[in-house]
């Protein structure tokens, strides 16, 4: 069976319920749900919860489960290009964790933190400095305001040495569809103390049920975080032609096996992308109202002194070793790329300075104040600093002033995004063959094509393709979602497929082909949650 849409007097009694329970300013009716939580979306929302505690979550689920009730959780509700809060069906109540903002506990010697969905990166970071712990935030891109948790449970990932952000997760505890409460079994056997420093525990590894799933409540969750290292410093490899990006993936791939133990995760920018990070947007393309072309690209790139693509990296270690590292790596790229940049803070700050006292000098090194500014943020995201410098992004075609709150667009719906991000093997011809059909469909749905590749490891990257749109305009929307699909679907005919997908797009994860991974995942499911009360649909759950 599942939960009923929620109507009539089953809502009633569960709203009357959860005031009770959880107090009333904990609970929104349809109007202020739809406006806090809608924007962006055409679901139905008929209600939402901010419990206080984590006692409260299992309060608020087991009324559910008694009326059945469709419960969706969220942390923060900021996930940026994969549906925000919007629920993945009709009819549910939106379960908003971002009151449960504690920071449970931190042990500086094994470097972990222990932590609650609300939790920020920008709210960690401030603790951990004011603790005075040199511990790195697992950052991303998305900025101060966002979970730590919610992206890890989304497996999502980063350029700090812990890259790979689920992987980083010691433990969780996280509430079922039937009020009960898993803890890892180490726990509960006695073996509290473990839980930080072994991930795997003993018996079945359960806590990965609870990534990209919606097998429970997740209210708690021990991150491992990486130390920061003595030294940190970046390196900039400019290749000027598209030639050389097949060369360049063959070299990162044997630095990453020879060097993965100092550098950090690595990222290859194309022109497009670089483009939206270096130069406005030119007026008369926005007057057109057409994507910029390769030839107009190209044109903007040679004038900021920029090439077809830009390869971005950080090496971690003591100074002296750092340095040999950062000096191997530019020999290692050398026969396969022009000009090649070393960046420490100081280095950075001091370019930054030229740019803003000098603008003749700064536009002779290719560095305007913008540019500067966004190599120190790229040096803070690799120290675990986070901030809110890439949420630029959904701005570069809106031909306005920037507002002074960049989420602002993104929460309201107005500045659209969708996040196409797949997986891709390290090798060059399947690489090529990727780029090739992004550029295709998105410049012919009259979307620019910004290609990101991110390493997750010497044998894999994973691709970031931001689609910029205006979420006020119905047309725009669905031409958006026109372009993702078929970038899905022409993506899974090169054997490549994201790693995630939002919450209104879980219907590209359908297919006719039996996936008996999917199967299984749907046994659990029922015998987790026979009445589907947490977030039905949710990955075709």
């Amino acid at each position: 069976m599942s939960a009923l849409p929620q109507q009539g007097e089953a809502l009633d009694r569960a709203l009357a319920e959860w005031r009770a329970t959880l107090g009333h300013d904990a609970v929104l009716t349809a109007p202020a749900a739809a406006e806090r939580y809608g924007p962006g979306s055409t679901r139905s929302i008929p209600a939402a919860l901010r419990p206080a505690a984590a006692s409260g979550v299992a309060h608020a689920v087991c009324i559910a489960a008694r009326h059945r009730i469709r419960l969706h959780p969220v942390s923060t509700g900021r996930n940026w290009g994969y549906g925000g809060a919007s629920p993945p069906s009709d009819h549910c109540v939106v379960l908003d964790l971002s009151r449960l903002n504690r920071i449970l506990a931190v042990d500086g010697e094994l470097g972990t933190v222990t932590l609650e969905p609300g939790v920020t990166q920008g709210q960690l970071r401030a603790h951990l400095d004011q603790l005075g712990l040199p511990l790195m935030v697992p950052t991303t891109g998305a900025g101060t305001s966002t979970s730590l948790v919610g992206n890890a449970l989304e497996r999502g990932y980063g350029i700090t040495p812990h890259a790979d952000h689920f992987g980083a997760v010691m433990g969780l505890e996280a509430v079922l569809a039937d009020g009960s409460l898993y803890r890892p079994r180490l726990a509960s056997l006695g073996g509290e103390r473990m839980v930080p420093a072994y991930k795997w525990g003993i018996g079945p590894y359960l806590d990965g049920l609870f990534s990209q799933s919606n097998f429970g409540v997740v209210t708690q969750m021990t991150i491992a975080l990486a130390r920061r290292p003595p030294h940190v410093e970046a390196f900039y490899i400019f290749l000027d032609r598209p030639d050389q990006l097949a060369p360049a993936i063959v070299t990162l791939r044997g630095l990453l096996r020879s060097m993965g133990g100092v550098m950090g995760g690595v990222n290859i920018l194309n022109g497009y992308r670089l483009a939206s990070m270096a130069c406005p947007y030119p007026a008369d393309a926005l007057a057109r109202g057409e994507p910029l072309q390769p030839q107009e690209v190209a044109a903007l790139l040679q004038a900021h002194r920029l090439g077809a693509y830009l390869v971005v990296g950080s090496v971690y270690s003591e100074a002296p070793v750092a340095r040999a590292a950062i000096a191997a790596i530019r020999r290692a790229f050398a026969p396969c790329s022009g000009r090649s940049l070393r960046l420490t803070r100081r280095k950075a700050a001091l370019l930054q300075g030229l740019a803003q006292r000098f603008p003749r000098v700064g536009a002779w090194l290719g560095l305007g104040q913008d540019q500067a500014a966004r190599m120190l943020s790229a040096l803070d995201l690799m120290e675990g600093t986070p901030d809110d410098l890439a949420l630029r992004l959904p701005y570069w075609k809106t031909g306005t002033p920037l507002p002074p709150d960049l989420t602002r667009g993104l929460q309201t719906g107005e500045r659209g995004l969708i996040w196409y991000a797949p997986l891709v093997p390290m090798l060059p011809d399947t690489v090529l063959a990727f780029e090739a059909m992004v550029h295709r469909v998105c410049l012919a749905h009259g979307f620019e094509p910004l290609i990101t590749l991110t390493s997750l490891s010497e044998r894999c990257f994973d691709s970031s393709v931001p689609l910029l749109f205006d979420g006020r305009s119905p047309a725009d929307t669905e031409r958006a979602w026109r372009c993702f699909n078929t970038l899905f679907a022409e993506g899974r005919k090169l054997g490549i497929v994201p790693y995630r997908v939002g919450s209104q797009a879980f219907h590209t994860l359908q297919g006719s082909e039996p996936q008996p991974g999917l199967d299984l995942a749907r046994r659990l499911k029922l015998l987790l949650d026979p009445d589907g009360i947490i977030s039905p649909g949710r990955y075709n759950l």
